[in-house]
């Protein structure tokens, strides 16, 4: 979730968003590799849109922030769209990182899946703005994933996690460390349909607080 800014006179949108971290895998180092991910990834392909009869820039501002005592309530009645809260920890119940929707500004972290270059917190803001995977997980022959493309993606070999493996066999599927964000992602973004004024707000509120996930004894 985020704002979004234009500026007409120097033809140049841009989205403002502040990643909060809370939970006990959580630091302001891992909050400012999530921040500065989702900033280098999505401002990458120098993306551009059509707005007005003109080209606009479209740019990425993304903050971190690390607060080691959140309250459940300043989640709860959060009115700030830029921020994003996003609980980190060792354990996830279902062993992967997600936002809690299509367009959440909450989500739970799995700290394991923070590692340099893994580009799951950039896929993850492309769910805070409102894009879901595609709907084609099998791309062979198309050329590099973008950022949106799950784990589990049919990808041409050179892209997957052993690149000797056949296209859906053990270790032949999509590694999300080649995932890029395109042109293509900034065009699912319909920012022509959210700019009403020079200001407005992609995503939507969630607020939902997320207490520790523990595992359950058997």
């Amino acid at each position: 979730m985020g704002i979004i800014e234009v500026d007409g006179f120097l033809k140049c949108i841009t989205i403002r968003s502040t990643i909060i971290c809370y939970g006990n895998a959580a630091d302001f180092d891992i909050a400012k590799y999530i921040a500065e991910e989702i900033e280098t990834m999505w401002n990458e392909p120098n993306g551009r849109v059509a707005l007005k009869q003109n080209t606009f820039d479209v740019r990425f501002n993304i903050t971190a922030q690390y607060n080691s005592v959140l309250l459940a309530n300043s989640v709860l009645e959060n009115e700030n769209p830029r921020n994003n809260y996003i609980r980190i920890e060792d354990y996830a119940k279902i062993n992967i990182s997600c936002m809690d929707a299509i367009g959440s500004n909450t989500g739970y972290f799995l700290r394991s899946n923070l590692y340099s270059g893994s580009t799951t917190a950039a896929h993850e803001y492309g769910h805070s703005l409102g894009l879901p995977h595609p709907a084609n997980l099998n791309i062979v022959g198309k050329g590099r994933p973008s950022i949106m493309y799950p784990r589990g993606t049919l990808v041409d070999q050179e892209f997957q996690n052993d690149v000797t493996a056949l296209p859906g066999e053990a270790g032949g599927t999509l590694n999300p460390q080649h995932r890029r964000v395109m042109q293509t992602d900034i065009d699912a973004l319909s920012l022509y349909a959210l700019i009403k004024n020079n200001v407005a707000v992609i995503g939507k509120f969630t607020n939902k607080y997320h207490e520790k996930q523990v595992k359950e004894e058997v």
